[in-house]
């Protein structure tokens, strides 16, 4: 595998991953009352405690992201 090919790969990886965080942003402030009706038909009273935890979720999946897909990516970007 040559070094663009893994630059190209990470990118993807990077733009694709941003898109699903993106996503479960949305769901957390605009489709609000869509997840909680979800979660409540779902989990029942446990609900609110998942919806609590979503926030926390999410900022552990950013960290990820940042960690295994865009700090490698600008590591190859810069030092080739």
């Amino acid at each position: 595998m040559t070094h663009e090919s893994l630059i190209t790969a990470f990118a993807w990886m990077s733009v694709i991953n941003l898109i699903f965080f993106i996503i479960g942003l949305l769901k957390i402030t605009h489709l609000r009352s869509l997840t909680e009706g979800l979660n409540k038909m779902m989990f029942g009273e446990r609900s609110d405690e998942i919806m609590a935890a979503v926030p926390k979720v999410l900022l552990h999946y950013y960290i990820l992201i940042l960690m295994f897909n865009i700090v490698p990516y600008l590591v190859l970007r810069f030092a080739l």
